[in-house]
């Protein structure tokens, strides 16, 4: 059982890492697309259609979490896994073929606006549907560890990503990214989907649901139920779903500014990025060890607390600011704790809808709105913005606990 556990945990993060590679390819290529699919005449819309785009498919994932996590209760985990990873691929794959604004126009605009909502729509399940799935797989001793492995892997499709457009930065011209290369890391991402959704092929139902199924107690509308009975474990969601965001800043609208607030050039910010994003990965896989050991509670406040310490550090921008990004960074793995209380705050019967619709819909809400928020206040206020999110994981801790001693023990 064990073996199988760990297995179906290396498959179920296969996704989020093609999400996450996906997000930040986007990112890094933002200055260039708002150039290549958008008018050439009016570089500030450009700009700003460009991030509307990338928001669009954060405003379609609560759409795609009602749909796809409620057959996930009524029907099974493992088959909408597949599902969302292979309409993952397709969109993908079109983005990395779409002719440019100067070959079709308009046209291409719109095609970006329509692949985005429908990678909105599939990803709307599929981190959500990682975390239900591993929680269910795993036993209760090694959960924090396993959903903080799930968490690292997602970050690591941020490396990746990192890594890809570092990579691209080296061997091309700026020209030559503008007319062509940049389609190269996209392929790559495409064929990656591939693999995975081969691989996900493999896996097993999950003992959970199994249970739900044999004895019946499966749910007719389990959304609707959710809603009635888990207010607190939706406004969880929400708290953590502040904590994701905050990833937003430290890992794309930060690094955006190193020139102006350090000068560095592009490579120098990437590599500064890339670290970051390393910091997070063992921040993730380090903090989700030491809860499976001394507790979620003790755990996730100590690094709250010290992710405060370092944020405000970071707001400072003086000579040490790197040793506090990336101190900060690594504290930011109290990201691993989003999984670990979303999972274990609702009831298994309608884990995946509750849990997916309120992620979603504060995620979606979230990512729109914290670059625009980011974007205002990096240069004075952004040390206040990092105490903001240690207070949301903070407060999350102490509601998660309120609940298990509550409600959550009589199910």
């Amino acid at each position: 059982m064990r073996k199988k556990a760990v297995k179906n945990t290396l498959y179920a993060s296969l996704g989020g890492i093609l999400e996450f590679y996906d997000y930040i390819l986007f990112v890094f290529f933002a200055k260039l697309f708002a150039e290549i699919f958008f008018p050439p005449n009016n570089a500030f819309w450009a700009e700003i259609g460009i991030w509307i785009s990338f928001g669009a498919g954060y405003l379609a994932r609560p759409f795609g979490a009602v749909v796809f996590a409620h057959f996930g209760d009524k029907k099974g985990r493992k088959d909408v896994f597949y599902i969302t990873m292979l309409l993952m691929i397709l969109p993908s794959f079109a983005l990395a073929f779409l002719p440019s604004y100067e070959s079709i126009g308009l046209t291409a605009t719109i095609i970006l606006f329509v692949i985005r909502i429908l990678q909105g729509l599939a990803v709307g399940a599929e981190v959500s549907g990682a975390w239900v799935f591993v929680s269910e797989f795993v036993s209760q001793k090694y959960k924090s560890l396993a959903l903080g492995f799930i968490s690292a892997t997602l970050t690591l499709g941020l490396l990746l990503a990192g890594l890809v457009s570092l990579l691209a930065n080296e061997i091309f011209t700026q020209e030559e990214l503008k007319a062509w290369a940049w389609r190269l890391p996209f392929i790559l991402g495409g064929f990656f989907g591939v693999l995975a959704c081969f691989l996900r092929k493999k896996l097993s139902e999950t003992p959970v649901f199994e249970k739900l199924r044999k004895d019946e107690t499966l749910l007719s509308f389990p959304l609707l139920e959710a809603l009635k009975t888990h207010k607190l474990a939706m406004l969880v969601c929400a708290l953590m779903s502040v904590v994701l965001t905050s990833g937003v800043a430290t890992l794309t609208i930060v690094p955006q500014h190193f020139n102006a607030l350090l000068g560095f050039d592009t490579n120098q910010s990437l590599i500064y990025s890339n670290l970051a994003i390393v910091a997070i990965i063992f921040g993730s896989l380090i903090q989700g060890a030491l809860a499976s050991f001394f507790g979620n509670f003790k755990i996730c406040v100590l690094f709250s607390l010290l992710f405060a310490v370092f944020g405000i550090g970071l707001g400072l921008y003086d000579e040490r600011f790197l040793f506090y990004y990336l101190l900060a960074c690594f504290m930011q793995g109290i990201i691993s704790f989003a999984p670990i209380f979303m999972t274990s705050v609702f009831k298994p019967e309608l884990r995946f809808s509750g849990l997916s619709f309120a992620y979603n819909i504060s995620y979606a809400l979230l990512a729109f709105v914290t670059p625009f928020v980011i974007r205002g206040i990096y240069e004075k206020y952004l040390g206040y913005y990092f105490v903001f999110v240690a207070l949301c994981s903070l407060l999350c801790a102490f509601l998660v606990r309120h609940l298990n001693n509550t409600y959550l023990r009589r199910v």
